[in-house]
């Protein structure tokens, strides 16, 4: 259940956010443009698996992904690389230490963002392409990926690429932390209109999706300037 479970929170959230007011932008504690920056290399010694993987991604199957995520993890990590798509983040690289699971008993986490992926890098010969970015919660005591959040590039992947009005960010809301990402919408069916977008925003944090399961991290509530709704 999304915080405060009901329309008051996302309705004061929207309202707050657009004048920044409750809300405080986190900065991240480390960042480069480089994937291979030593900076990340004690965090990529921590861990051997999937988990020392930073800023890369998997994308599977839904069906895959289900079947992969039942598994125990060193299974999870043997048939992600094997069965799914590689693809690697290339730039804006940033690592933030923050309490994302707003639980003070455990600790903060370890979060990571990229912008930017290009894959699959494990298809021999496949045209590869570009996919947006994401946040990751990385959990270096069992070296495993406990949260991942999709945020959308500032750009589209068009030649010359087009800079786009889009913005993420880890932010601190009322107390409680937060993910956002807001980007304008491009097709769809809308007409588009470059001179006047309309935009799109998903908040994600932790929260219980289903009855009796452990809180994790998913989009609580999403907002459209044509039309806004809640998850």
């Amino acid at each position: 259940m999304a915080p405060s479970s009901g329309r008051e929170f996302f309705s004061a959230f929207l309202q707050d956010f657009q004048r920044l007011k409750n809300t405080e932008l986190v900065e991240p504690d480390a960042r480069s443009d480089r994937y291979d920056d030593p900076v990340w290399e004690p965090f990529r010694r921590r861990c051997t698996n999937v988990a020392s993987e930073l800023f890369d991604s998997y994308h599977c199957e839904p069906r895959n992904a289900e079947f992969i995520e039942q598994l125990p993890k060193e299974q999870r990590d043997e048939l992600y690389r094997s069965s799914c798509e590689h693809y690697r983040g290339t730039t804006k690289f940033k690592h933030y230490r923050v309490d994302i699971n707003n639980n003070p008993g455990d600790g903060n986490e370890d979060v990571f963002y990229h912008e930017r992926s290009r894959g699959p890098l494990n298809r021999p010969g496949a045209q590869q392409y570009y996919a947006s970015g994401a946040y990751s919660v990385i959990d270096f005591e069992r070296c495993e990926l406990k949260g991942r959040a999709e945020a959308h590039d500032p750009f589209e992947d068009s030649q010359p690429p087009r800079r786009l009005q889009n913005y993420s960010g880890v932010i601190k809301y009322r107390g409680k932390h937060y993910i956002f990402d807001l980007f304008e919408l491009l097709g769809f069916g809308l007409g588009y209109d470059p001179k006047k977008p309309e935009f799109y925003m998903t908040l994600n944090g932790y929260a219980k999706f289903e009855q009796g399961a452990a809180p994790r991290l998913g989009p609580l509530c999403t907002y459209g300037t044509a039309t806004t709704k809640r998850k």
